[in-house]
C-alpha cells in the first residue's frame, strides 16, 4: 500500500504497483539424487547461475514418485540453502519433471481449426472414455502439435494433439513437499517432454528432416520418444533402469547396492577383457539387462511402424544415469543397426565444470529442460503443466514497484452538524442504559450466573464419569466380540491372506507371502512388467492392505519370459478386527449354483457407466451365443441393490469382473479389467466345461 496525504482543498492518494518474483529453478528428485538448476540470461549467453546436488534419503522416493514428500522438503529447502536461496521473499518456484510411467499420455487428430471450448469437450471426452482412473480425479493438459498437420484422404486437415493425466494424488505429494520447503509449485512436466526442449536447446534436434529416436535411461524406468520437428510422435516408458541394472550387480557379485552402482562408471560393455574378477561379472550382467532394454527399444519401434507404416529413424540419442556406463551407446547402436550418440545439453550453456562434471552432463538433460525457456530455442517443442488445476498461488507480496497519485477533491457536507447532534443524543442515550444495567441489574444478574455455574460444573462432572463407564464398557464389549469372532470363525491374517489372493490378476503367480505385524512381503512371478503394477494398484485398493509398491523387479535367467518381483504394503489398522468366518466359503471356493443344478455359471460384475466394461460386453454376448447350451451366463449390475449380497459375497471391486464357475460351484477362473481379445473368456470357458464334464463323470 501507499501512504495518504493532504493539500488544501484536495486529497492525495498514492498507490503501489507491481510485486517482486522469486527466481523459478528445475528439480530433480529420483531414487538417487535431488537435484536443482537455475539458468540465467545474459546479454550475449546463457549459463548456470546456480546447481547443486545431494543424496536421496532411503525410502523418499519409490517407483520414480514421492513416497515421503515432507522428507524430500526438508532436502530440497537444505538445497536451496546451500546454492544462495533463503527462506523469505521473494518465494521461489520449482519446476518438477514427472516420470512417464505415472502419466496417461494419448496423442490424438483433430480437425485443424476447432474452437477452443469444442477441442476441451473432445479432450475431455477421451479422457473419461480411456483414462485407468476417474476423470474427476485426475489433473488434465493438452497441446497441439503443429508438425503434425496433414490432410486426410477425405480432405480433411488434421493436427494431433497430446493429451496428459496425472492422478491428482500423485500432484498433491508435491504440493506438500512444497509446503515444507517453502516454496512455490511452478510447473509439473513430463520427463520426456522436458527432454526434448533440452535436446533442442542443445541443437541436437536442429535437422527438422530427421527422426530421432530419445532414449532416457532413468533411475526406475526408461522413457522412449520418437521425435520429429521437436513433437513427440510416439512415447513409452518400460520399468528397466539404472536401479533394475545395480540389482542385478549386486546379486552377482554378492556386494551392496551402493557398490554395485559405484561399478558402473568402470564397466566394459565390449568384448574387452579385464584382470578385476567381479568387473568381468558385472558387465556380463550390465551386457544381459542392455540387451534386454535394447530389445524393449526395437519392439516400441516395431509396435509404432505398425500402427504409421513403415518410418526411418536417423539418430538415436541416449540420456539420463544410465549413460554413465561407457559405451552404452556403442552396444545399442550395435545391436538396433542405428547410429547412436550421448546426449551433451549443456554444450550452448556456460558452467563450472567443478560443479557438472563432463561424465554426469548426459544425466542431467531433463534437469535443464525444465527451465530451458522455449524462447530460447530455435526449435518449437511441446508445453504440457500437470499443475494447472492445482492450489491457488501464494498471496502477492504488497509494495515495491512504481507509484501513481492521484487526487480526490472534497466534497462539501451540509449534513455534518444534524448527524452530529443526533450522534451526541445517542451517546448520552446510551451511557444512561449502560450505568442502569451496570449499577441495578448486573450484580443480581452474576450472583444467579454464579449459581448455575456451580451446578453446571457438578452436572459436568457426573455426565464424564458416566462417559468415561460407557466408554469402558464399550471397549469392554468390542473386546468379547473380537475374540468370540477369533475363537468362533478364524484369525485376522486369514482376511489379509484372503484380500492377497482375491486381488491377483490374470498372469500373477504369487508364491510366498509373509505378514510381520503390519508389514506385508509377497513374493511373485509373471509374464510382463504391467500385470505386477497392476498387483501392487489392486492391493492398495483394498480395504484391509495400503500402500503397496513393487520392489525387486527381475527377469528371471533361466525363463527371460518370467518377471520376478516383490510387492510390500502396509496392513491397515483395522485389519486387527477384520476375520474370515472358517464356517463360510471363501470367495474363491463359494457357489453360485443352486444345489445340485451341475450346471457351470459366469458371473459378469459390470457396470453401465464403466468404458472397460463396454468394450467387453460384446465378448460376452459372443461367448453366451456359442455357449449358452452348455454354461449359464448372468450378468451383475453393480448399481443395483439387489445385487449387493452378492457383489460382497465374491469382494468385488473393480470392473470388469468375470468369474467362471463350475457345475459344483467352485471357482475355476477369475478376470479382472477388460480383455484385448476374446481368447482368454473361451479359454476359462473351456476349462469350466472339461471340469463339469468330468464331475458328471465321476
Amino acid at each position: 500500500m501507499g501512504t495518504v496525504g493532504s493539500a488544501p482543498g484536495k486529497v492525495s492518494i498514492v498507490f503501489g504497483f507491481g510485486k517482486k518474483v522469486g527466481p523459478v529453478l528445475g528439480l530433480d528428485i529420483n531414487s538417487s539424487t535431488i537435484s536443482v538448476i537455475q539458468l540465467e540470461k545474459t546479454k550475449t549467453d546463457i549459463k548456470v547461475a546456480r546447481f547443486s546436488s545431494m543424496p536421496t534419503p532411503p525410502d523418499v522416493v519409490r517407483e520414480g514418485l514421492l513416497a515421503d514428500p515432507e522428507a524430500a522438503g526438508i532436502v530440497v529447502r537444505e538445497l536451496l540453502d546451500l546454492v544462495g536461496i533463503p527462506d523469505k521473499k521473494p518465494v521461489p518456484s520449482l519446476n518438477i519433471g514427472i516420470p512417464g510411467q505415472a502419466v496417461v499420455i494419448r496423442l490424438m487428430p483433430v480437425p485443424v481449426g476447432m474452437p477452443p471450448d469444442e477441442l476441451g469437450d473432445v479432450i475431455r471426452q477421451e479422457a473419461i472414455n480411456n483414462l485407468p482412473f476417474p476423470v474427476d480425479e485426475a489433473n488434465l493438459d493438452y497441446s497441439l502439435l503443429p508438425a503434425t498437420e496433414r490432410t486426410d484422404p477425405d480432405g480433411v486437415k488434421r493436427v494431433d494433439v497430446i493429451l496428459a493425466a496425472i492422478q491428482k494424488n500423485v500432484v498433491d505429494s508435491y504440493w506438500r513437499m512444497a509446503e515444507t520447503a517453502h516454496v512455490n509449485l511452478g510447473k509439473l512436466d513430463i520427463s520426456s517432454l522436458a527432454v526434448i526442449r533440452a535436446l533442442a536447446f542443445s541443437s541436437m534436434l536442429s535437422d527438422e528432416t530427421v527422426m530421432t529416436m530419445a532414449v532416457n535411461i532413468r533411475n526406475d524406468a526408461t522413457d522412449i520418444t520418437l521425435i520429429k520437428k521437436g513433437m513427440p510422435l510416439f512415447s513409452r516408458s518400460v520399468l528397466l533402469g539404472v536401479e533394475t541394472l545395480g540389482e542385478a550387480i549386486s546379486r552377482s557379485v554378492d556386494a551392496p547396492m551402493d557398490e554395485a552402482i559405484n561399478l558402473l562408471p568402470h564397466l566394459q560393455l565390449g568384448a574387452i577383457p579385464t584382470t578385476d574378477p567381479k568387473l568381468g561379472q558385472a558387465a556380463q550382467v550390465a551386457r544381459s539387462v542392455f540387451g534386454d532394454l535394447t530389445a524393449e527399444v526395437g519392439r516400441s519401434l516395431e509396435f509404432y511402424m505398425s500402427q504409421v507404416g513403415s518410418v526411418q529413424v536417423d539418430q538415436m540419442i541416449l540420456c539420463g544415469q544410465g549413460c554413465i556406463v561407457p559405451g552404452v551407446s556403442d552396444f545399442i547402436a550395435n545391436r538396433l543397426n542405428i547410429r547412436a550418440a550421448v546426449a551433451d545439453p549443456f554444450a550452448n550453456v556456460i558452467y563450472d565444470r567443478a560443479q557438472i562434471v563432463d561424465e554426469r552432463r548426459p544425466v542431467h538433460a531433463m534437469l535443464l529442460g525444465l527451465v530451458a525457456d522455449v524462447n530460447w530455442c530455435s526449435l518449437k517443442t511441446v508445453e504440457v503443466d500437470l499443475n494447472k488445476s492445482g492450489p491457488p498461488p501464494m498471496p502477492i507480496e504488497e509494495g515495491g514497484g512504481e507509484e501513481g497519485e492521484v487526487e480526490v477533491e472534497e466534497v462539501p457536507t451540509p449534513w455534518f452538524i444534524p448527524a452530529l447532534g443526533v450522534g451526541i443524543v445517542a451517546c448520552l442515550v446510551a451511557a444512561a442504559v449502560w450505568a442502569f444495567f451496570n449499577c441495578y441489574l448486573v450484580p443480581a444478574k452474576e450472583t444467579e450466573l454464579s449459581e448455575i455455574e456451580n451446578q453446571i460444573t457438578q452436572t459436568k462432572q457426573q455426565v464424564e464419569a458416566m462417559s468415561r463407564q460407557q466408554k469402558d464398557i464399550a471397549e469392554l464389549k468390542q473386546k468379547k466380540d473380537v475374540l468370540e469372532r477369533i475363537v468362533k470363525h478364524g484369525t485376522p491374517r486369514t482376511a489379509v491372506l484372503q484380500a492377497v489372493r482375491d486381488n491377483v490378476p490374470q498372469g500373477v503367480q504369487v508364491w510366498h507371502v509373509v505378514v510381520n505385524g503390519d508389514k506385508l512381503t509377497a513374493d511373485c512371478n509373471t509374464i510382463d512388467f504391467a500385470r505386477a503394477s497392476h498387483y501392487a494398484i489392486n492391493l492398495s485398493g483394498s480395504n484391509l492392505l495400503e500402500n503397496a509398491a513393487l520392489s525387486n523387479v527381475h527377469r528371471i535367467q533361466k525363463n527371460a519370459s518370467v518377471v520376478g518381483f516383490g510387492v510390500n504394503a502396509t496392513v491397515k489398522p483395522e485389519a486387527s478386527s477384520a476375520v474370515v468366518d472358517l464356517n463360510q466359503p471363501l470367495p474363491s471356493q463359494a457357489s453360485a449354483n443352486p444345489a445340485g443344478s451341475g450346471k457351470p455359471r459366469v458371473l459378469d460384475f459390470f457396470a453401465k457407466w464403466c468404458p472397460p466394461c463396454q468394450k467387453m460386453k460384446p465378448f460376452m454376448e459372443e461367448a453366451e451365443r456359442r455357449y449358452g447350451d452348455k454354461v449359464e451366463f448372468v450378468a451383475v449390475d453393480i448399481d443395483d441393490p439387489k445385487n449387493r449380497e452378492l457383489i460382497e459375497k465374491y469382494q468385488v471391486h473393480s470392473y470388469p469382473n468375470v468369474y467362471f464357475l463350475d457345475g459344483r460351484g467352485d471357482v475355476v477362473d477369475h478376470m479382472v479389467g477388460f480383455q484385448g481379445s476374446p481368447d482368454p473368456i473361451y479359454a476359462a470357458l473351456s476349462k469350466i466345461s472339461n471340469v463339469a464334464s468330468t464331475g458328471h463323470t465321476k
